[in-house]
């Protein structure tokens, strides 16, 4: 990231580091406003799709009825969870909807591009990908994407370099209807960095 800052710098801009008041304080209700969506809009696909299993429920009960076949390392906790709860009329999922949007937009993002004068803001996308860990799991160490879809802003991330060879990338964030001016910052960044690789699509992550 400190790279890319200075490939910024040394093509004319300009470059100030901001912090952004209660970040990630929205973690635990935006997981569970994910889950009320993401039960909404799986059940609407299964049914519009014809699916064998035309709902969340109908699903889970496939799982567990195969589960030696179908879930042979993991469970489906996050499926049950979200199949727990109601629909997107429900006053809890409304109330957290609009807190989390305030916490990460209006008094979040668009609080610290107001407050600093800024264009955009940037951050890492994520951490390099992980290789699959049936033990221990993800190794998520965190990622600067998120705020943008939380405060339902746009964002738009391009590479910035490679990590021992895996791909990372930057995000530039900003205001709503901002879409034209992110694509040109995008699109500067890439013509001062030509960060992007080929893929080489190896064998093996060893050294």
């Amino acid at each position: 990231m400190e790279a890319a800052i200075a490939k910024i710098k040394a093509a004319g801009g300009e470059v100030v580091d901001v912090e952004v008041k209660d970040y990630d304080k929205w973690n635990d209700a935006e997981f569970q406003v994910l889950m009320y969506e993401f039960k909404d809009g799986l059940n609407t696909y299964l049914k519009n799709a014809g699916a064998a299993q035309g709902s969340l429920e109908a699903l889970i009960a496939w799982n567990k009825a195969h589960a030696k076949e179908a879930m042979p390392v993991f469970d489906q906790e996050i499926f049950e969870k979200a199949q727990a709860l109601g629909p997107l009329t429900d006053a809890a999922y409304l109330k957290q909807k609009a807190e989390i949007r305030r916490q990460a937009g209006a008094d979040g993002l668009v609080a610290t591009l107001d407050k600093n004068k800024l264009d955009a803001v940037l951050t890492p996308s994520m951490s390099p990908a992980w290789i699959t860990d049936h033990v221990l799991g993800d190794h998520f160490v965190g990622a600067g994407y998120g705020i943008a879809a939380v405060a339902a802003t746009p964002s738009i991330t391009v590479p910035m370099a490679e990590v021992s060879g895996l791909p990372v990338g930057i995000t530039f964030l900003g205001r709503a209807w901002s879409e034209p001016e992110l694509i040109g910052y995008a699109y500067a960044f890439e013509q001062a960095t030509h960060a992007r690789k080929a893929p080489t699509y190896q064998a093996s992550v060893a050294p």
